[in-house]
């Protein structure tokens, strides 16, 4: 049995359709076993800011 890692990486600008799509993964992800989720925000400016997230999860093949 084989364990593999992947990670999925997520950006937007709208904090509600950034948090929509974690929500998504996080389901989309229900059967692996999630190691670790990373959020930052980057404020470029005054007026832009990106959310991202980085959702590190495995499995076994």
């Amino acid at each position: 049995m084989t364990q593999t890692t992947q990670v999925v990486t997520i950006q937007n600008n709208d904090i509600v359709q950034f948090e929509h799509d974690i929500n998504r993964a996080l389901v989309d992800l229900s059967d692996f076993f999630i190691i670790d989720i990373k959020y930052n925000t980057l404020y470029i400016g005054e007026q832009t800011i990106i959310h991202s997230a980085l959702i590190i999860y495995s499995y076994h093949e």
